[in-house]
């Protein structure tokens, strides 16, 4: 087999791979810097976009809202994709500063609050289903901000003020 068509096979799987979504790529450092933009901006932001319950399509508003507004997100330097993608990071990496303990309370009771609900037994099967699919999906979340723990732990005081449970 020669080397030219090694090459043509390789670049043809790293092709396909990539266009079928099986290559992860190493998610991109998150900057104290970056972190602290997108605190600084949350902060901001918070008075006239509301608090932030933090998902893609959610990141996607803020920066259409701000951007009809001041433009504050693009003027500290992010364009949609690093703002989603730094906003992201920031709120995984929230996530991984609160302490086990504080963290897995906020579940508790979810699913028997479901269970003691007026929901007939097909709703409660439903219901219990999404909440421990959201669960597990913020488990996940938190256990991904690992990774950007050292860049938000001198935002994490902050972040809980904004990002945190409004009853706290």
């Amino acid at each position: 087999m020669s080397a030219v068509f090694r090459r043509r096979v390789a670049g043809g799987l790293l092709a396909a791979s990539l266009a079928l979504g099986a290559l992860v790529l190493p998610a991109r450092a998150l900057t104290l810097e970056e972190a602290g933009k997108v605190v600084q901006l949350l902060g901001e932001l918070e008075p006239e976009l509301g608090r932030l319950a933090y998902d893609e399509e959610e990141a996607d508003r803020w920066f259409d809202n701000d951007a009809g507004l001041d433009g504050r997100i693009a003027k500290a330097g992010f364009d949609r994709e690093s703002w989603k993608e730094a906003l992201g990071a920031t709120f995984r990496g929230y996530l991984a500063t609160i302490a086990a303990e504080r963290f897995e309370a906020t579940f508790s009771g979810l699913t028997e609050k479901v269970d003691a609900s007026d929901l007939n037994a097909e709703q409660k099967t439903e219901m219990r289903s999404f909440v421990e699919e959201k669960i597990a999906e913020t488990r996940a979340l938190r256990a991904e901000g690992a990774q950007y723990i050292d860049a938000v732990q001198p935002y994490a005081a902050r972040l809980d003020e904004l990002l945190g449970d409004e009853e706290e």
